[in-house]
């Protein structure tokens, strides 16, 4: 029989902190050493099975990477994505989607003198001035209603979740720096998006305790709290100012009767034949820039020489001919006052062609007016004073000038509406957007970078902060806490001369005193109740 192997008094006892799997591990790792395998030609001639069991995965080989710290870092980006392409598509989009069009968004007609198609005018401020659609009153509305129950309340409801979970992060790491007080905690753990932690962050932003580098920290810290907190509470009212409806304008002209006449009826002057009975009208003949018809009759008429009596040339040549020419001069002699007067008339025999019919006039010939509406199209505009004339009612229609158009010419609200976009406002809240990534991201980098619980996995949750806050008050008031009313724990606290803080060798928020440097001797005045910071 065997001898009962001894036990060796030297051995060293397992620390506290060693738990159950050391134990097992260690086991395991001497179970190994005791038991070497023979099988040398095996170790260093490994299966090819072994090999791709081995390999790591794409998974593996990623899993070192910052997923987390790249995705938060690209919110910058990202966030400034919207800015820029707005800034580049301004012009672009004002001169195909504004300029187009007869009635600006602003309800101005184009050729009003105060209209513009500038999409970034302080006019259009307020306005929807990128919209689109013909719908319903109804349908518009329903579409404004979602828009700010999806958009404003949901996108308020994503951002409130973001600076809970920032902020909540940030304090406690000002707790391991040099403590925070009572309500500046609870403010911020409890009621993160409110207006009474907007009147806690703006006199603990007052603050001036610390040494100047970490006071400057602060609040650099509590200003973008501040201004995060007041865009986050404003934004359903941001996102509804954002957009609206309009309704969709035609422009209308009044004539001299009265009558409101669309726009799209009214035709530019060509040329005015005074004298078109000549040629069987009943009054002055006006031809517009769009009856065609007309148009190549008055082109197509011819002319003879009085000087030459066999050399022929068409209303056009006439028209488009230049005076300076000698030649011209001479078989036409009253070409000067033709160009001054735009009144074309020769004292010679003409002939007329319209619907197949020609008509052979005596001289002299028909006294035609011409009149520069194609300096009208190409400048998209009406100006006062010019020889630009309109006409309504077609070819036997009255003349108006451009100072009656203006002062009668403008936009008249439709049965369809618009809904879209003020693309100034779009542009201002991309800004507020993108400010407040800056602030969220350098928040989050700041506290990723100095703060031990931060490192140590320590995650903001509303259970434990409601824990260590009890806790905290527990130890400071006393027994009997539950027992106390609200204003008497408030009293309790506005008294207290601790704070809350993170001992160095804990994970958690604990009550820790008061260092002000004043031996405990307080400072009374106004100026101290300013710059103490929050209490309840």
């Amino acid at each position: 029989m065997l001898p009962a192997p001894r036990i060796s008094n030297n051995v060293v006892a397992r620390p506290p902190h060693q738990d159950l799997e050391d134990d097992t591990n260690s086991s395991y790792e001497m179970l190994n050493t005791t038991k070497q395998p023979h099988h040398h030609t095996s170790e260093r001639h490994p299966t090819s099975t072994q090999d791709h069991r081995h390999t790591p995965t794409l998974l593996q080989k990623l899993a070192p990477f910052p997923h987390r710290t790249a995705l938060i870092l690209t919110l910058l980006p990202l966030s400034l994505t919207p800015l820029i392409t707005l800034s580049a598509a301004a012009e672009v989009t004002s001169q195909s989607y504004i300029r187009g069009r007869d009635c600006y968004p602003n309800g101005l007609w184009k050729y009003s003198p105060t209209a513009t198609w500038e999409i970034m005018d302080s006019s259009y401020f307020f306005t929807p001035n990128l919209s689109f659609g013909a719908m319903s009153f109804t349908q518009v509305k329903v579409i404004d209603i979602a828009w700010d129950l999806l958009v404003g309340r949901g996108g308020q409801l994503v951002l409130a979740w973001v600076n809970w979970r920032v902020f909540n992060e940030w304090v406690v790491w000002c707790a391991e720096r040099e403590g925070v007080g009572w309500r500046m905690y609870a403010a911020v753990s409890f009621e993160t998006t409110s207006l009474n932690t907007l009147g806690v962050l703006g006199k603990e932003s007052l603050c001036l305790e610390g040494r100047r580098w970490k006071r400057w920290v602060r609040w650099l810290g509590l200003v973008g709290m501040l201004l995060s907190t007041l865009y986050v509470l404003s934004f359903p009212t941001l996102m509804a100012a954002l957009t609206g409806y309009i309704a969709k304008s035609e422009p209308y002209v009044q004539d001299y009767e009265g009558n409101l006449i669309a726009f799209g009826k009214v035709d530019g002057v060509r040329y005015v034949v005074h004298d078109a009975e000549r040629i069987g009208f009943d009054r002055v003949l006006v031809v517009g820039e769009r009856d065609g018809e007309l148009v190549d009759a008055v082109r197509k008429c011819t002319y003879l020489s009085p000087q030459t009596r066999f050399f022929k040339l068409t209303c056009i040549d006439m028209i488009t001919i230049a005076p300076e020419n000698n030649t011209q001069r001479f078989l036409f002699p009253t070409l000067d006052e033709t160009y001054q007067s735009r009144q074309f008339s020769v004292n010679t025999t003409s002939q007329w062609l319209f619907n197949g019919t020609a008509i052979e006039l005596p001289a002299p010939s028909l006294n035609i007016t011409i009149h520069p509406v194609a300096a009208d199209k190409q400048g998209e505009s009406i100006l006062r004073g010019t020889d630009i004339m309109f006409v309504i009612n077609g070819r036997q229609g009255d003349l108006y000038d451009p100072g009656y158009m203006l002062d009668h010419g403008s936009c008249k609200p439709g049965e369809t509406y618009q809904w879209g976009f003020s693309y100034i406002f779009l542009f201002m809240v991309s800004i507020f957007n993108f400010i407040w990534a800056c602030i969220m991201v350098g928040m989050w980098l700041d506290t990723r970078r100095g703060s031990r619980l931060y490192r140590s996995g320590r995650r903001p949750g509303l259970l434990r902060s409601i824990v260590e806050f009890a806790a905290a008050i527990k130890e400071e008031v006393g027994d009997g806490t539950e027992d106390m009313e609200e204003e008497e724990l408030r009293e309790r606290l506005r008294a207290s001369e601790g704070r809350l803080g993170v001992p160095s060798r804990e994970l958690r928020v604990v009550r820790v005193d008061t260092d002000d440097g004043n031996g405990g001797v307080r400072k009374r005045g106004w100026k101290r109740s300013l710059t103490r910071g929050s209490t309840f």
